[in-house]
């Protein structure tokens, strides 16, 4: 029973909470999966990490679109970008995760190994122009430094921009991307490995319109926004001391139409057999407003 300590709009919140983990599915078989990106992404490589090689793979160029795909169009499940090691989190896949009523089945990481991609027979010396997403740019940025007359042009994805150097068969375009990329394209791998970090990684989620449960769930996520009363982040963040929960991640994005107002996304590791989650999830929703239930899965 819902306990009267809360308020009616956190009641609704925790019967939401309920009604989440009550309603699970199990994996689905041969799955129909939706990525963003397209053919040579490391969004297509988080997804043939997951899935296997042989998951039927649907690309979208937004990220939005993998959520409808989700929503309305039928797909399983989607995979998309959420972290990464060298430039951090990607807000939009946080907001679009607060905007659908999709849960976190999922996640995997893919390391990140950029490349400078040409036409076959292009030099170094040939190039004028690049092609990138504006994180692949980013994560290479002391190897572009060395170039300041290359012009830097933004694409929405890195293998989208493979593709197009490839198309425009031009010696002085050049792609930042991945190495199946260049396989993929036919294009030439004209510098390796240029990003930032040796250890660049890029962490993905799979979202699904349902939650799944396994025996080795463990790693949980929710967001929620807070009064505003001195103390009440603290107010929230003490229920995991006290409950001896692993605090992992912490992210605030500004909420729409409310100016300096934030929706806070948290990951915390628990073992759902061994903790008292309902209690856990109760005492969180009691210390907050608009609580999300994002998810129960596997730490990666």
């Amino acid at each position: 029973m819902t306990p009267l300590s809360l308020t009616p709009e956190q009641q609704k919140s925790f019967r939401g909470y309920q009604s989440a983990m009550a309603n699970t599915r199990t994996p689905v078989e041969n799955p129909t999966v939706a990525y963003f990106g397209t053919l040579g992404s490391y969004t297509e490589q988080a997804a043939i990490d997951f899935f296997g090689e042989d998951c039927r793979r649907v690309s979208h160029r937004l990220s939005e679109d993998v959520f409808k795909s989700i929503t309305r169009q039928g797909a399983d499940y989607g995979v998309l970008p959420i972290e990464n090691s060298t430039t951090g989190s990607i807000a939009a896949v946080y907001d679009l995760l607060a905007k659908y009523n999709c849960y976190i089945v999922g996640e995997t990481k893919v390391k990140i190994e950029h490349c400078l991609l040409g036409v076959p027979g292009s030099r170094l010396s040939d190039i004028r122009e690049v092609y990138s997403h504006a994180q692949g740019f980013e994560q290479s940025g002391e190897f572009l430094a060395g170039y300041p007359d290359w012009k830097c042009l933004t694409y929405y994805n890195t293998a989208v921009a493979a593709e197009h150097v490839a198309k425009s068969a031009n010696p002085a375009f050049a792609a930042i991307a991945s190495r199946r990329a260049a396989a993929i394209h036919g294009l030439s791998i004209l510098a390796e490995d240029i990003n930032l970090s040796e250890t660049n990684v890029t962490r993905f989620v799979i979202v699904a319109s349902r939650m799944e449960l396994c025996p080795d769930c463990n790693k949980i996520s929710i967001a929620f926004h807070l009064p505003h009363v001195a103390g009440s982040l603290f107010q929230a963040l003490s229920v995991f001391d006290s409950n001896a929960l692993n605090l992992c991640k912490i992210e605030s994005r500004p909420i729409r139409d409310h100016n300096w107002e934030y929706l806070f996304f948290i990951d915390f590791i628990g073992n759902i057999d061994g903790t008292p989650l309902d209690a856990v999830m109760e005492e969180v929703i009691s210390k907050t407003e608009g609580f999300h239930f994002l998810g129960i899965y596997k730490d990666n």
